[in-house]
């Protein structure tokens, strides 16, 4: 099965479509091109991605639901947060997100500004799609965004805080000394 790419919102489009899933799932090969990785460093402050790639298996979960794992990988430059030197990075991470169509009793409800907003962290809630695609693209981004070290810094770099100036004694310990001395 191959995904589709087509430009969005994101600034990766990576979809692929529901009604083409076998029971048994389809495996999906994602490798972001130039633009696509200028765009991802642009958007996460960073000087680099050399390299965004995943493989995944797309499968059905639930009532009209699939599940996408997974792993991608990617090479990273970052600035050193001591020196701003550039600092390669390379990450490997699985994945795992569930998607329901739009109107699925499993998708979170619809936001409501007056009524209240419970978060559990401990429980992962389903993406929504409509239609009969899914897009990955900006849960790719998401997923590297979440995996950049947040502080990098190159092995042999140490933070040297400035040295704090000498203190001038206050004019009462200069007196106290005086006193003591004459006394």
């Amino acid at each position: 099965m191959s995904a589709d790419k087509a430009r969005g919102e994101s600034e990766i489009s990576f979809s692929f479509s529901v009604l083409r899933l076998g029971a048994d799932g389809e495996p999906l090969r994602f490798e972001a091109d130039a633009e696509e990785r200028a765009a991802i460093a642009r958007r996460f402050g960073i000087l680099g991605v050399e390299r965004f790639e995943a493989d995944l298996l797309v499968k059905p979960w639930q009532a009209g639901g699939v599940c996408v794992e997974g792993r991608f990988v990617a090479d990273v430059v970052q600035s050193d947060v001591v020196t701003l030197d550039p600092v390669p990075q390379s990450i490997d991470e699985e994945l795992q997100l569930f998607f329901v169509p739009e109107h699925s009793r499993l998708a979170r409800p619809a936001n409501d500004d007056l009524a209240e907003v419970d978060v559990d962290l401990a429980e992962d809630e389903p993406e929504t799609f409509r239609g009969d695609r899914v897009d990955l693209g900006e849960a790719l981004v998401q997923f590297l965004g979440l995996a950049l070290d947040p502080y990098p810094r190159a092995a042999d770099v140490e933070f040297q805080s400035a040295a704090e100036p000498e203190k001038e004694p206050s004019p009462f310990a200069v007196l106290d000394k005086l006193r003591k001395t004459d006394g």
